[in-house]
């Protein structure tokens, strides 16, 4: 059987498209036909940057199994794109997916209702040494998790595609306190990591679809 999967997604409207276009679309169109029509993505969940970087935004889902990434019924929702998202994709400043496997994590993912409200990103190119319950002590901490990243896009407005660009391994680490950001063990996990990026949670959809 197919391991667990992961799908993390960077995005940034940029100038060429608005941040209203860019929200409506992605809360009204995006999250909507994968989180009511697809019983396989378990969470959907969006993030504003909480690090003042750019990208600005990311969305995280826990998928089923990674079987579903060659799944029709996923693939034909970028093969088939109406045409707003066609016209707004090829606008965004960046579109950075990337699709995992999981490798661990301390607990099964919360539902929408229960969400954490804060999320930490650590990539790297080499698979962490790191005990994944490292962060576990500090106040407000409620699970992490570690994926392989095996595949990535990374789109731009009137920028190249770039395949397989993205560091190879992801450690989430979910708070629901911000405190974590002054923690000794936050700056040891972090020190020397190719990506570090502090997020807030915008919005956690939960899943309506059908099994």
């Amino acid at each position: 059987m197919a391991p667990p999967g992961y799908l993390w997604v960077l995005s940034e409207p940029g100038s060429s498209a608005t941040l209203e276009e860019f929200q409506d679309w992605y809360d009204n169109e995006h999250v909507p036909l994968r989180m009511t029509a697809i019983s396989e993505f378990k969470t959907g969940a969006r993030y504003a940057a909480a690090d003042g970087l750019t990208p600005g935004w990311s969305a995280a889902y826990d998928i089923e199994s990674t079987d579903l990434f060659s799944d029709p019924k996923y693939t034909c929702l970028r093969a088939n794109r109406s045409p707003r998202e066609g016209a707004l994709v090829v606008r965004l400043e960046t579109l950075d997916r990337r699709t995992a496997e999981t490798l661990e994590q301390t607990s099964a993912p919360p539902a929408a209702k229960d969400a954490p409200q804060f999320v930490v990103s650590i990539a790297e190119d080499e698979q962490p040494k790191e005990d994944l319950k490292s962060l576990a002590g500090i106040k407000g901490w409620r699970r992490s998790h570690r994926h392989k990243i095996y595949d990535s896009l990374k789109t731009g407005y009137q920028q190249e595609p770039l395949q397989n660009v993205a560091p190879k391994f992801v450690t989430i680490h979910e708070f629901d306190d911000e405190s974590y950001v002054e923690s000794a063990e936050f700056k040891a996990a972090a020190e020397g990591k190719k990506e570090v990026r502090r997020w807030k949670l915008y919005k956690a959809t939960p899943n309506t679809a059908s099994a």
